[in-house]
Formats: structure tokens, sequence, C-alpha cells
């Protein structure tokens, strides 16, 4: 018997027997016995493509992870038989309690057509429960950070061409949609790498001749796509098929590299450079070692959310344990209300991750990083990268990572740190901007210091920035402060002027201090006093220095303050209000044409 034939055979007597062994093992012991009723009213259907033993193993594992606490079950999907199943895994979830059943596609692409089959399989059960569907795996950010993690095993990018193999188009029609899935996420995982040229290549899920056949064009497309001159690595990414160490379409992947082509290897994720050594892991998976971070990842964000189940991260610039305290103290209302965690830093990652690793020991379903900061834009883009929103959220169609205010040239990596892998989904919010509740605590603070407002001048001064369109924003924003005091009560005031001391560039700081103190002469002249007031989170700047031999009465920033907590309340209501729009669009289905039952695999 040749090696195809034996190989035919042999996948056909593990098909029989895994429908078989399939009914005994997706008992409703995959569905915890101990559940609330609050735990059993959504029922999670896990569906995924059918990959063989040792690949459908290493899902079982990450599902039983995922499942505990959870109405949940796991369907394989091979194909029309796959309905016998899925009825079976169904009627599991609403005789454990489920009213409304959220499928979550374990698959690349929402295009594969074996997620297209269950769908109608589904469709045509008539499900006696509302069905929802969130995205597919491939449309997460922990598709893109797993992708990632191959390339950073890849030493000088620059100088390779980097070639991606996907697997699962049964024609002409799926692989081409499904190419357009792929190319997205390579494009998101490879962004900053430097890649000297990138190809997607897919593999087709056919077998005996015609799969022979297929397998010698992808070899031939992978030759073309060698690059010149520099070295060529092919990084699969797929979840085919695996039926044990040697049965794999990544085994058949290797036979089929052109000579002197690199292989990325499964496992040991970021530990070693490509190679083409042979694979130690003979569990491992083509994707990822923490699918279940992405299963509890979208069945937290397909839930409303209480106050209960939301995690804060309150960050702010931070500085010594007063200032810190300073801040802690102003928002503990909040802490009886929220699980809050604090995170003083410049938005550094590792001190936002603790963080969050924090909030998920407590039970939060999600996070909500409030920039305390006194611009809306401090920090708010590196915030979202590496919370995976620029994959997922709004931010994903604007491009690069921009500068804040506070950004000092500190030189980046040439490997782009990996994002957070939570399984809290993440929003930010934040940044005083002109805020109106900022404007009236600061107010407060100037009418509590005058004594005469009528003939007092109000000096607002901010940290600035070095960069002169970034000051010119500050000084906008001052100046909008300055409006919403005086439609308060700041119009008893003589006057409310702006300035910024661009405090942290020495060069420019000068003419800036030089400014404030021709404010103050003028005061004089007027025959009032002078009020500085810092427009900072909390405390003070370095007026004291600055203003040195002159006489004014001094305030202080935002927090502490009643107006504060407010501020920072509303932020997470607004929070709160992103989740559930995101919860909303999340759970729309995905509109693909389907191929005929005909072509689908098997």
């Amino acid at each position: 018997m040749n090696t195809h034939r034996y190989i035919s055979t042999l996948k056909y007597c593990y098909c029989s027997a895994l429908f078989v062994l399939l009914a005994a093992s997706l008992k409703p012991g995959f569905a915890e016995e101990n559940l609330s009723r609050k735990e059993r009213l959504t029922g999670f259907l896990v569906v995924a493509a059918d990959r063989g033993f040792v690949g459908n193993e290493k899902i079982i594992d990450e599902f039983e992870l995922f499942a505990k606490g959870r109405n949940a079950s796991l369907i394989f999907v091979t194909d029309e038989r796959t309905q016998k199943y899925l009825g079976a895994g169904v009627d599991r979830l609403l005789n454990n309690g489920a009213e409304r059943i959220v499928v979550m596609p374990l698959f690349i692409s929402g295009a594969d057509p074996r997620y297209v089959l269950v769908r109608r399989l589904l469709e045509r059960s008539k499900v006696a429960a509302s069905v929802s569907y969130v995205r597919p795996y491939g449309e997460s950010v922990i598709a893109v950070e797993d992708l990632a993690d191959k390339f950073r095993q890849i030493t000088q990018p620059a100088d390779t061409s980097l070639i991606v193999v996907g697997y699962g188009a049964v024609d002409n029609s799926s692989e081409q949609k499904m190419l357009t899935d792929w190319r997205r996420i390579v494009e998101k995982a490879a962004d900053g790498f430097g890649f000297s040229s990138i190809n997607v290549l897919m593999g087709r899920d056919k077998k005996d001749e015609e799969g022979e056949r297929l397998a010698d064009g992808l070899k031939q497309r992978m030759t073309d796509a060698v690059g010149g001159g520099v070295k060529t690595v092919v990084v699969p990414f797929h979840l085919g098929p695996r039926f044990d160490g040697m049965m794999s379409f990544n085994a058949k992947l290797k036979r089929l590299l052109p000579k002197g082509v690199q292989f990325i290897p499964d496992g040991n994720m970021g530990s070693r450079a490509a190679d083409n050594k042979a694979n130690t892991d003979e569990y491992a998976t083509s994707v990822s070692l923490g699918l279940a971070i992405w299963m509890q990842r979208e069945a937290n964000r397909s839930q409303p959310l209480a106050a209960e189940d939301v995690g804060v991260v309150f960050l702010s610039h931070g500085s010594d344990f007063n200032w810190n305290e300073t801040m802690r103290e102003a928002v503990q209302p909040l802490m009886k209300r929220y699980k809050v965690e604090f995170a003083f830093s410049m938005a550094d990652q590792s001190t936002i991750e603790r963080a969050i690793r924090k909030l998920e020991q407590r039970g939060a379903k999600a996070a909500i990083i409030v920039r305390v900061f006194a611009m809306e834009d401090s920090f708010r883009k590196p915030i979202e990268r590496m919370a995976g929103l620029d994959i997922e959220g709004a931010a994903q169609n604007e491009a690069g990572i921009g500068a804040s205010h506070h950004d000092h040239g500190h030189g980046t990596s040439s490997v782009p740190a990996p994002r957070i892998r939570t399984s809290l989904p993440i929003q930010t919010v934040g940044g005083l901007g002109s805020s109106p509740l900022f404007a009236a605590a600061l107010l407060d603070r100037a009418l509590a210091l005058s004594k005469n407002p009528a003939r007092d001048t109000v000096i607002l001064v901010a940290h600035g920035s070095g960069s002169d369109h970034q000051n010119r924003q500050w000084k906008s924003t001052l100046e909008e402060i300055a409006e919403h005091m005086r439609t308060g009560k700041g119009n008893q005031f003589h006057t409310i002027k702006v300035a910024t001391w661009r405090e942290d560039w020495p060069d420019k700081r000068v003419p800036w201090i030089e400014k404030v103190r021709h404010m103050f002469t003028d005061a004089k002249k007027e025959g009032g006093g002078a009020i500085v007031i810092p427009a900072r989170t909390t405390g003070q700047g370095p007026e004291r220095e600055f203003l040195d031999g002159l006489e004014y009465e001094l305030g202080s920033g935002f927090a502490p303050h009643p107006l504060f907590v407010r501020w920072v309340d509303e932020n997470v209501k607004t929070g709160l209000a992103r989740f559930a729009e995101t919860r909303a669009a999340s759970i729309n289905e995905h509109a693909y044409s389907s191929s005929s039952e005909a072509e689908l695999w098997w």
C-alpha cells in the first residue's frame, strides 16, 4: 500500500472512530454541573474544525480551561454528519438551563467552509433559544499576537522574505475570501517588524490525487515567493490537520519547502530563532497554547456588565508616596462600587499589565483604563495598542502610534512589544482636556483664594509641550477651560489668563516664564492681585521656582475634589457604554456566501 493510500485509509478510520468517541466524550461533563442559575442562562457553543486526534485534544484541553464555571459545549465540524453532534451539544446547553446561546467560532476566517457549514446547520436546527455569534478567533487581538509571537523568533526581519501559510480553503472562491482575512491578520502582526517582503498562501482542504496536485501547486507558489538575496522563512498559521506528530499539515508543508527555506516550528514560542530543527513538542498547535484566553475574553465580551463586574485601572503620572496617596484617597468613594487598581506611570506597559492581572484575580470580567492626564490624547494611542484596540476597537483604522506631550524621545525596540493578552475586554477613556468638571473645580480653587475677585487676575498654568504644535493645543485647551470658568462664577474676576510652562524643555520655557511674570506686572498695574491655578491632575508644578520673588496666591490641581470623583465615575460609565456598543456589534452575524455542500471537506 503506498503512503498516500495508507494515509487516506487511516484518515477514514479515524473519522469513523471520531464519531463514536465524540458521543462519549462530549457529555454534560463538558458543562459544569454545579452552576448557579445566572451561570446557566447563557450557553456557550464553541465550534471548531476537526483537526485529528492530537489537534483536537489540544483544543479540548483549552476548552476545559474555559468551560469551568460555564454552561458550555464543544463541537468539532466535519461534514453534514456534524448535524447530529451539533444538535446534541445544543440540547445539553438547553437542558442545563440556557435561554440564549452564544456561538464561539474557533476559526481564523469567517469564510472557512466548515464555519459556513456549521452556521447553515444551526439555522436549519431552529434552536429553541436566541442564538448569537461572536466574531471568529481570527478577528481578535489574540490571533494577531499568536502570529506575532512566531515573527519574534525570526532574527534580522529586515533581511527576511516572509511566507505565511494558512489552511482550509476548498475552492478558488473560499480561498480568495480566506486569503483576505489572513492578509489582514498578517499585516497587523507584521507591523513594525520591517520584513523585506511578505506573501500569504493558502493550503487546500483536499485529499487523494487532487490534494497531491494542489500540494504541488503550493510548493510552486512558495518557490515563486522566495526572496532574492535575502533569507526566506515560512511561518505556518492555521488550525489544520494534526493527527499525530507525523501526520499533519505542517509535516506535509515541511516536505514541500523549497531548498534553503527556513521553517518556524510549532511550540516553544519566542524561545529560539527560525531553523529547520524537528519540533520536539508533539502536542503543540500551529497557532496558540492559550486559546482559552480567547474563549474567556469573547464570553466576557458577550455578556451584559454590571458595576461589580468592572475593573478600573486608574492610570496617572505618579510621583512620590505622598502624591500617589493623594490620588488614591481622591477616588476612595469609587472603590466601594468598582474594583480599582492603580498604575502610576507614564503608560508603562508592565505596570498596566500588573494592574490588569490583579483585576483578573479579583474576578473582574472587563477592564476600563482611565487616563488621568491633563490632555485627552496623552498616551491614548500607546494604550490602545497594548490593549489591542488598534486591532479590535475604534482605533483599528488609525495609523501609527503618535507621541504624547510626555514623550521625551526614548528609543523603541526594533521588534514590536507584545500586546497584553488578557481574558478581560478593555476600553480606555479619560484625559481631562477642557472638561467642564475640571474647569469648575479649578474655579472653586480660585474663588476660595480670592479676597477681591473684581480686581484679581486668575492665571491658569499648565505643563506644556516641547512640540510647538502640541503646545498650541495645550494653550487652546486652557482657553476653553477659562471660557467654562467665565460662564460660571468666573465672570466675577477681573480677567482670566492662560500660559504653559513648557517645563521639561529649558530652552523653550524661559520665554514663557517671562510671559507669566509680565502678567503679574499687568495685574498689579490694574490694582489687583494674582491667583495662580495649576491646571494639573493634582497638586502643583514648578510655580514657586519660576515665580520666585513675586506675590501671589497659589492654588492646586483637580484632585482631591468631589468633582474629580464625579469625573472619574462619568468616564467609567462612558467605558461601560462602549462595552455595550461593542457587545452589540460583536454578535452581529458575518455575511459570507457559502459554498455548496458538495464542495465542503470530506
